[in-house]
């Protein structure tokens, strides 16, 4: 399943707004939605074409790790030198 990039879309798809806030870094207002699993999602909501439509928020962030546990868990396996990177 594709992910809903529409209000409407996330809507029909069980997730369900949470509230605003302004990002830390890079000073941007988002929202926070909850997902049908619980957690809960940025999104960064756009103009294209005179059409609106979502993306998540890591992946325009400046530091997309303080919103994406798949993130923080590779820095920090990073750090440990338990996941080294290799070329």
């Amino acid at each position: 399943m594709p992910f809903p990039t529409t209000r409407q879309a996330l809507e029909e798809n069980g997730y369900s707004f949470n509230h605003s806030k302004v990002c830390p870094s890079c000073n941007v207002t988002i929202e926070m939605w909850n997902t049908p699993k619980g957690n809960i999602m940025p999104l960064d909501f756009k103009q294209k074409d005179g059409s609106e439509f979502c993306e998540p928020h890591f992946a325009s962030c400046k530091d997309p790790v303080q919103y994406s546990r798949r993130l923080q868990k590779k820095k920090e396996k990073t750090a440990t030198g338990e996941d080294p990177i290799i070329p």
